[in-house]
């Protein structure tokens, strides 16, 4: 597991960790997802706290909706605030390695960039932003979008797939 800390105000922290559950390296390099998380966390007021991106494939986010959710169906991406409303954040983001390649395919992205998109996606969960109605689903999109924007061009890992 790598980790990294971004500091703002010196009182003020939030530590990323990468977990790949294969011992691989990341597919995105460890400085790009913190500043994505970080810049996605602080845009809705979130400047401490704790975040586990993971990298796993299919049938681990499968189980985990099937447990959590009661839905057993693939998915992309599943985050968890897992710290009280009180308390700094702890938050974990799951993220298909499999389902973030299908999307790349599918809606013609860099995998890279579409490993990014979930990165910003699940952060933006941790940080309050829900996109269960169709304007949640544009507000998300357009953050997204402008997190993108400002991210570094990346070469495609598909070798990281299992």
């Amino acid at each position: 597991m790598r980790s990294r800390c971004l500091r703002g105000n010196p009182h003020r922290v939030i530590t990323v960790s990468i977990d790949t559950q294969s011992g691989e390296p990341p597919p995105l390099p460890v400085n790009v997802v913190t500043s994505l998380v970080t810049a996605a966390l602080t845009e809705n007021g979130t400047d401490t706290g704790r975040v586990l991106v993971v990298f796993t494939g299919d049938e681990h986010l499968r189980r985990l909706s099937h447990r959590f959710f009661g839905q057993d169906h693939y998915t992309d991406i599943i985050a968890f605030n897992l710290n009280d409303a009180d308390e700094p954040l702890e938050g974990e983001i799951y993220i298909s390695r499999e389902r973030a390649l299908e999307n790349s395919r599918l809606y013609h992205e860099h995998y890279s960039r579409e490993l990014m998109r979930l990165v910003i996606h699940g952060s933006l969960h941790l940080s309050g932003c829900e996109d269960d109605t169709p304007e949640g689903q544009a507000d998300m999109r357009a953050l997204e979008d402008r997190f993108l924007a400002s991210a570094p061009d990346l070469p495609d890992h598909e070798r990281c797939i299992h």
